[in-house]
């Protein structure tokens, strides 16, 4: 599966968030989701509002309030954003990872 980045901007950082929280829902871990973790590499640290606006945006409104949220900014380097969701007890319930021009599946999906 491909989905195309070509920057981080927030149309495309909402885009990533959809996708993330559709990929939790479908693997069944979107309710036991307690944390998720937002690493982003972009040269402008305005898209760390962008990210968090994105991540609450996108959780379904189904009355369960959406997990904490931490988004780490790094300037420099490719732009991408790891999404990771996490457990009550820290464990890595999904990760993705979002570049500049392409998609890919992280190794931490459980």
């Amino acid at each position: 599966m491909t989905a195309q980045i070509s920057d981080l901007n927030t149309v495309e950082l909402r885009r990533a968030a959809r996708q993330f929280v559709r990929a939790l829902a479908a693997e069944a871990l979107l309710h036991a989701a307690a944390r998720v973790e937002a690493r982003l590499n972009a040269d402008d640290a305005g898209s760390l509002f962008a990210v968090d606006e994105a991540l609450s945006s996108a959780w379904p409104p189904d009355g369960t309030s959406p997990p904490r949220q931490e988004v780490i900014w790094s300037a420099g380097g490719a732009q991408d954003l790891r999404l990771s969701a996490f457990d009550a007890a820290g464990r890595v319930l999904l990760r993705r990872s979002y570049a500049a021009g392409a998609w890919r599946k992280g190794d931490g999906h459980v």
